[in-house]
């Protein structure tokens, strides 16, 4: 395995989310290029990087390692599949795909190559999830992510799907029985193996509230994503380890990659296709 300083990696996109992959690449001091379409983008980001607006360009000048794919989440795919083409290992920001059919592609177009195709999954590098201490008297998982502004596509694929994935990892498989939106508020009503759970999501909320709460009789469990925060019962807390949860979740891609993300999000992802859920 190489060293992380002797990898060439791209990330494309460097929009707000990209933008931030660029940063923590930098600060790691890993060889990175940038591409993105849009040239006044690539203005924002340092001279010392190699810019490209044209991927087959970008392509063409580098052999390049690993890439992380920040763009709208319609372009994922097809990017995706270009790179691992080129025997490029891949990262794509969430969701990675509308539909399962697409992920489901380009996840076996990766096993063909004998590469990775992970999905970013940043909230579990969160000390909130990774230093969790769960037991099996949790009946009722309450989560809540409102946002005071706007994502890509709605808040059901741009936020439910955090929760969503951290759910899978968590507590196993799910199933979905019903959505709804009340008032810009979308309700995710479900279950997985042991628990009962519900999801609500908004946009443009009048303020932000990043919380689960899971309901164990009277003594519940909350975890705080804003402050990133557990707080057991009795006032016990378990208070930020200083952890980059973005830097954690980079390293563990470069490092030890993996389909499990991608896994998840196929799961995620015929969960709502089964229940009709579009853009």
């Amino acid at each position: 395995m190489k060293r992380l300083e002797r990898l060439k990696v791209a990330v494309i996109g460097v929009g707000n989310m990209g933008s931030k992959y660029v940063k923590k690449l930098d600060l790691l001091n890993i060889d990175t290029i940038l591409i993105d379409k849009d040239q006044n983008k690539l203005k924002e980001q340092p001279d010392k990087f190699k810019k490209y607006t044209d991927l087959d360009e970008a392509l063409k000048e580098n052999r390049i390692d690993y890439a992380f794919i920040a763009t709208d989440p319609l372009s994922h795919i097809p990017i995706a599949k270009k790179l691992l083409e080129r025997e490029i290992n891949v990262m794509i920001e969430k969701p990675p795909a509308i539909t399962p059919k697409p992920l489901d592609e380009a996840i076996n177009l990766a096993q063909r190559n004998n590469l990775c195709l992970s999905v970013s999954e940043i909230e579990l590098k969160s000390n909130s999830v990774r230093n969790i201490e769960l037991n099996s008297d949790i009946h009722l998982i309450e989560a809540y992510r409102l946002n005071l502004g706007k994502g890509y596509i709605n808040p059901f694929y741009d936020l439910a799907w955090h929760d969503l994935y951290i759910l899978h990892y968590l507590f196993g498989r799910f199933n979905i029985k019903r959505v709804k939106n009340t008032e810009g508020i979308i309700k995710v009503i479900g279950n997985t193996e042991g628990q009962e759970f519900k999801i609500e999501v908004a946009w443009e909320y009048p303020y932000i509230r990043r919380e689960w709460i899971l309901r164990k009789g009277e003594e519940d469990i909350k975890l705080n994503f804003v402050e990133d925060k557990i707080i057991y019962p009795r006032k016990k807390v378990k208070s930020p380890d200083k952890k980059d949860k973005l830097e954690l979740m980079i390293k563990e891609f470069l490092q030890n990659p993996s389909f499990d993300s991608s896994y998840r999000a196929l799961e995620i992802l015929y969960q709502f296709e089964k229940n009709k859920i579009t853009v």
